[in-house]
Formats: structure tokens, C-alpha cells, sequence
């Protein structure tokens, strides 16, 4: 009897080896994509980046049906292969993480501990808004507290470590530092408030459900090839659950952006407390790939954007999008990113002013 339980024990711990070591491995190589990929894009970035407008529109005669179908090509044509990895990896959260292991992590009530992972842990990942999306779904619905994924949420895409580069190099130290630690700082209020004002409010998430187990197979007993394959299971529910959202939200901010005059941009973002609130409803809901924010942030501080009203886009923009908040209405319930977008809102005006205190010219 006492060899069956120590080989059961063997067992399990190969089980639970081979489930880290996947775990771990898709982790790697979205880091390894992410960091690997960013610099080699600034570049082009910075010099081929062009914002389709409502006038370019009209001399080139392109209908609108047809720029809006432009706009999902080009958005999965740079976005795919980021977004196939975050799937996957949420699909693996939700096959191999253990569940008891995530609520000790990241489980509410826990005091500041889950938050600090959440917001130093997540941005190691350098993904944008929409792609964190499974990631956050992945965790929520595996046993992570709403306040700390939400501030994984938020805090991965605002505190991405490769942007920070980037604003140093382009924007400089202030900007730098100011963002490192308005991305941290806002993330976690968000996250913590959020889940104050929906605690004991909100039904606990309903697992995804996948019909891999006719005869009430138990998980740890399935073989590692059906595993696998339940993961891919899971990652096709989060597809189906969020990315039809989010390419909606690709499609609006498109249009938003491509008639949206940028004179009008420049002429009502300049200093005052007026053109700092408006900059950070601006990166609410507009969409604004990694990395592209700061050769944008830049043009706009050169062409007389404020300070202030700089470091609230720097804020907002990258953290939040309209297709990040479309997407996650499906995993949560819709009021819950209304009130971390408008916490958000509120974060970014008030770090734009205090930015605009220190430092009133770029």
C-alpha cells in the first residue's frame, strides 16, 4: 500500500514537472517574441508610420466598408502571432496551472503581495492591451483575484519594460521615470479600487467548460497528449469569447483615428488642466500598438502638445483601448472595465498635472 501511494506520488510529481515545464516554456517564448521583436520594429516605426485620415481617405476614393476591412488585415497582419501566443498561454493557465497555487499567488485578500506580482510580474511580458486579454481571462477564471488581475490587466501593457527603453531614448529620464511610476502606481490603485467597489457584488467566474470527458475522466488522471489537447480546447474558447469583440474595437478606434483632424489633436492638447483631461480620454479608447506611442507622443510634443497632457496619453494609451475594453466585457461584466477605465481616466489626468508641475516644457 505504501509503494502505490509513493508511486502515485512519483506520479503526480512528473505531472505536475510537465506542467510547469509548458507552463514555463510558452511564457518563455512570448518573451523571447516580444522583447526580440520590439526593437527591430522601432525603427520602421519611427519612420514609416502613417495614420490613414478622413482626407487621404477621400482622395484615394476608398469607401469606408472597405477601410474598415483594411483596418482588421493590417491589424492581424501585426498582430497575430502575439495574439496566437497569448491564446495559447491562456489556454494553459487553465489546463496546467493549479488552481490552489494561483489563489495563493494572486487570490484576493491576500493583502499587497498579489498586487505587486501583478504589476511588476506582467509587464515582463511586453504585450499591448488586447493580447493581455486571454492572459487576464486565463487567471481570472483559474482563481486570481479581480483586483490583482485587473491590475495585470493594466499594469503589462503601461509599464511594458521595452517602451520604457523607447521613451527614454526618444522622450528622455523624466518621461521615463514618470511613466515607470505612474504605470505602477495607477495599475495597482485601479486594480485595488476596483475590486473594493465589486467586492461581495460580483458571482464568482464560471470556469470554461470543454467536453473532453464523457466518463468523468479526472483531469490528473488523463494522458499528457490529451492534456495538450485540452489545452488547445480552452484556447479556442477564449477565441471565440473575446477576439470577436476586439477586432469591433480595432474597427472603431480606426475610424476614430482616421477622422479625427490631427491639427485639432495638437491644437486642444497643449497645457491646462482642460487639454490633460481630454488627452487622457484620448488613450482610453484609442488603440495605439506597442511601441508606437512614443515616436506619436513625440511628434505631438514637437508639433506643441503639453507635457502633461503627454504623460496622461503615455498612461492611458498603452494601458487601455477600445477593443481592450470590448474584449473583456466578455470575461467580466461590462460595468466591471467601466469603472477601471474611468479609475484610469482619473489616474491620468491627475499624473498629467503633477508631470505638468514638474516639468512644464519638453
Amino acid at each position: 500500500m505504501l509503494q502505490g501511494h509513493q508511486e502515485g506520488t512519483e506520479m503526480m510529481d512528473k505531472r505536475t514537472l510537465s506542467a510547469i515545464s509548458i507552463l514555463v516554456l510558452i511564457f518563455a517564448v512570448i518573451i523571447v517574441y516580444e522583447w526580440g521583436g520590439a526593437w527591430s520594429g522601432v525603427k520602421l516605426t519611427m519612420e514609416q508610420n502613417k495614420v490613414i485620415t478622413a482626407k487621404l481617405l477621400e482622395e484615394n476614393k476608398i469607401p469606408v466598408h472597405s477601410f474598415m476591412i483594411f483596418t482588421i488585415i493590417d491589424y492581424i497582419k501585426h498582430s497575430w502571432l502575439c495574439l496566437l501566443l497569448a491564446f495559447v498561454a491562456a489556454g494553459a493557465l487553465q489546463e496546467f496551472a493549479p488552481r490552489d497555487k494561483v489563489i495563493k499567488l494572486m487570490g484576493s485578500g491576500r493583502g499587497f503581495t498579489p498586487y505587486a506580482v501583478a504589476g511588476v510580474g506582467g509587464p515582463l511580458l511586453s504585450m499591448c492591451s488586447c493580447s493581455i486579454i486571454p492572459l487576464f481571462g486565463g487567471l481570472y477564471k483559474r482563481g486570481a483575484g479581480l483586483g490583482p488581475a485587473i491590475t495585470f490587466l493594466l499594469a503589462a501593457p503601461a509599464f511594458n519594460p521595452a517602451a520604457i527603453l523607447l521613451t527614454l531614448g526618444l522622450l528622455g529620464w523624466k518621461f521615463a521615470a514618470g511613466r515607470i511610476i505612474v504605470a505602477i502606481t495607477a495599475g495597482i490603485l485601479a486594480g485595488y479600487l476596483t475590486d473594493k467597489v465589486f467586492k461581495n457584488k460580483l458571482p464568482d467566474p464560471e470556469p470554461l467548460r470543454i467536453d473532453t470527458e464523457p466518463n468523468g475522466t479526472a483531469q490528473e488522471k488523463q494522458a499528457f497528449s490529451e492534456r495538450l489537447c485540452n489545452m488547445m480546447l480552452y484556447s479556442w474558447e477564449f477565441v471565440k469569447m473575446v477576439l470577436p469583440l476586439i477586432l469591433l474595437g480595432v474597427i472603431g478606434a480606426g475610424l476614430v483615428k482616421a477622422f479625427l483632424p490631427p491639427a485639432m489633436i495638437v491644437k486642444y492638447l497643449g497645457n491646462g488642466i482642460l487639454p490633460i483631461m481630454l488627452s487622457s480620454v484620448v488613450g482610453v479608447f484609442m488603440y495605439t500598438p506597442t511601441l508606437v506611442e512614443v515616436p506619436l507622443i513625440r511628434g505631438l510634443l514637437e508639433s506643441g502638445m503639453g507635457t502633461g497632457a503627454a504623460l496622461a496619453f503615455l498612461l492611458t494609451g498603452p494601458a487601455l483601448s477600445l477593443p481592450s475594453i470590448l474584449g473583456v466585457c466578455k470575461i467580466v461584466k461590462p460595468r466591471v472595465p467601466l469603472v477601471y477605465a474611468t479609475l484610469m481616466w482619473i489616474f491620468g489626468t491627475l499624473a498629467g498635472l503633477v508631470f505638468w508641475f514638474f516639468v512644464p516644457k519638453f
